[in-house]
C-alpha cells in the first residue's frame, strides 16, 4: 500500500525538468492619452476690439452773465435734469438801467441830427456871404488899378473875405465833427442795444440743465456763471484701445480697399454697450476722431465715437438716455475677413501647434501667425482646413505619441462666436 505512491513521487520528481515550459514573454503594452481636439476649417474672421469710457456731450453750455444787474425772472425749466429747447428763454436780468442809457444816446442822436441840419443851414449862408465877399473883392481890386478905390478899401475887403472863407470852413468842419461824433453814438447806441439784449439768456441748442448758481431775486456779476448745461445733439465716448489691438482690424479695412489706407481707425464701424444687470443696451455710433497721442503709460491710443441724437433713441424701460459719466463699452469692427484659418489662442505653444494625424498619433507643426486677437489667432502657414489639432494642455508632448481624441466642441463654438460674431452651425 505505501510503495506505489513512493514510486509515483519519485518518477514525478524525476521527469519534472524534462516537461516543464519556460516563462512566457510578452511585449510592452501602449496606451492612448486622452485630449480633446477640435478639426480646423475657414472661417469669415470679423475682427473686433474693445474698450471702455465715459459719455460726455459734445457740446456744453456755461450761460454766463454778460451784464450785471438783478435776476428778474427765471424759467420753469432752469432746474437740473430738465431739458430746454434751442431758442428757449432761461432767464431775464433786470434791464431798467440799460433802458436808460440807450434812451439817452437816441436823444443824443436826436441832438447830433439836429445839430447837423442847422450848421448844414448855417454852411448854406455862409457859403453865399462868401460869394458876394469875393466878388466885392474882385470889383475893389479891379477899381484900385484905375483910382476909383483906395489900396485900404481893397484890404478890408480881402480881409473881409478871408473871414467868410474862414467861417465857411469852420462850419464844414463843424458838420465833418458832428458826423464822426454821429458815428461814435450809433456804436454805442448798438452796443446798448447788445446789452439790452443780453440781460436775456436764451438756450442757443437743445439741451439739459445739469447746474444752476443762481435764483430769483439774486444779483448777477458781469462774467458770472450762471448755470451749465449739456448738449443733446451729439454725445461723445473717448475708449482706450491698445495699439496693437487695432491692427488687425485697420488691416482688414486696407485689404477691403486699399485706398483706405490713410483712412486707419475712421473705416471702421462701432456700437455703443452699457451692461446692466438684467439686460444690454446698445447705440450705434460713428467714429469721429482719434486722439493725437499715445498714452505713455497703457500705450492705449484713445478713440472718440459719436451717438447722434441720443435723446431721441431713449425708450423708457428699455433704452435709458445717455447722461454725462456713464460707463460704457465701446466695440470697433471692421468688415469680414473670408477663407481664414482660425485656431484658439491656447493652442498654440511658443509657435507651434499639435496635430493629430490619421493614426491619432501626435505631431507638432510650426505655424505662422497672421494677427492674434482675443482668444483666438488666425495663422498663414502651419495647418489645413479639416486637420485635428489638440485643444487640451499635453505635459509631456512626444511626436508619434498615441492618442486618444475627444471632440471639443465648447472650445470650437467660444472661438467661432468670438472670431466671427456669430453663432457656429450645428
Amino acid at each position: 500500500m505505501i510503495l506505489p505512491p513512493i514510486m509515483i513521487g519519485a518518477a514525478a520528481i524525476f521527469f519534472s525538468p524534462q516537461i516543464k515550459s519556460g516563462p512566457q514573454t510578452t511585449g510592452p503594452v501602449e496606451r492612448a492619452t486622452k485630449v480633446r481636439v477640435m478639426t480646423v476649417s475657414q472661417l469669415a474672421v470679423a475682427p473686433r476690439a474693445v474698450g471702455y469710457g465715459t459719455v460726455r456731450p459734445a457740446r456744453t453750455w456755461e450761460a454766463v452773465a454778460e451784464v450785471a444787474g438783478q435776476v428778474a425772472w427765471v424759467s420753469k425749466d432752469l432746474k437740473n435734469g430738465r431739458t430746454v429747447s434751442a431758442g428757449e428763454e432761461m432767464l431775464q436780468i433786470e434791464d431798467v438801467n440799460y433802458r436808460l442809457a440807450l434812451a439817452q444816446i437816441e436823444a443824443q442822436l436826436q441832438a447830433s441830427d439836429v445839430k447837423a441840419k442847422t450848421t448844414g443851414i448855417s454852411l448854406a449862408i455862409a457859403e453865399k456871404e462868401f460869394k458876394l465877399l469875393r466878388d466885392d473883392h474882385a470889383r475893389k481890386k479891379g477899381l484900385v488899378a484905375k483910382g476909383a478905390v483906395s489900396k485900404s478899401a481893397v484890404e478890408a475887403a480881402e480881409l473881409q473875405m478871408l473871414n467868410g472863407e474862414a467861417q465857411v470852413q469852420n462850419l464844414k468842419n463843424a458838420i465833418e465833427l458832428n458826423r464822426v461824433e454821429r458815428q461814435v453814438l450809433l456804436a454805442q447806441k448798438a452796443s446798448a442795444e447788445l446789452d439790452l439784449e443780453r440781460t436775456h439768456v436764451v438756450a442757443p441748442f437743445d439741451a439739459r440743465v445739469t447746474d444752476v448758481r443762481i435764483g430769483l431775486a439774486q444779483y448777477a456779476n458781469k462774467g458770472q456763471l450762471l448755470f451749465t448745461a449739456d448738449g443733446l445733439d451729439v454725445a461723445e465716448i473717448e475708449a482706450q484701445f491698445p495699439v496693437g489691438a487695432l491692427r488687425p482690424l485697420i488691416g482688414a479695412v486696407v485689404r477691403e480697399n486699399e485706398s483706405a489706407a490713410r483712412i486707419g481707425v475712421m473705416g471702421l464701424s462701432a456700437m455703443v454697450r452699457l451692461r446692466t444687470a438684467t439686460h444690454v443696451v446698445e447705440w450705434p455710433a460713428r467714429i469721429a476722431r482719434v486722439s493725437g497721442i499715445i498714452d505713455p503709460q497703457t500705450q492705449s491710443l484713445g478713440v472718440v465715437v459719436a451717438i447722434d441724437r441720443p435723446a431721441d433713441l431713449a425708450q423708457p424701460g428699455k433704452r435709458p438716455p445717455l447722461y454725462r459719466n456713464t460707463f460704457v463699452e465701446v466695440e470697433l469692427k471692421s468688415g469680414p475677413m473670408k477663407n481664414q484659418i482660425v485656431v484658439p489662442l491656447s493652442s498654440l505653444h511658443r509657435g507651434r501647434i499639435y496635430v493629430v494625424n490619421e493614426d491619432n498619433r501626435l505631431e507638432t507643426r510650426k505655424v505662422e501667425i497672421g494677427f492674434t486677437l482675443g482668444g483666438y489667432a488666425v495663422l498663414k502657414e502651419g495647418v489645413k482646413p479639416g486637420e485635428r489639432i489638440v485643444t487640451s494642455d499635453l505635459p509631456s508632448a512626444i511626436d508619434g505619441m498615441l492618442l486618444d481624441p475627444q471632440d471639443d466642441k465648447k472650445t470650437k463654438k467660444r472661438m467661432v462666436i468670438e472670431a466671427t460674431g456669430k453663432e457656429p452651425r450645428q
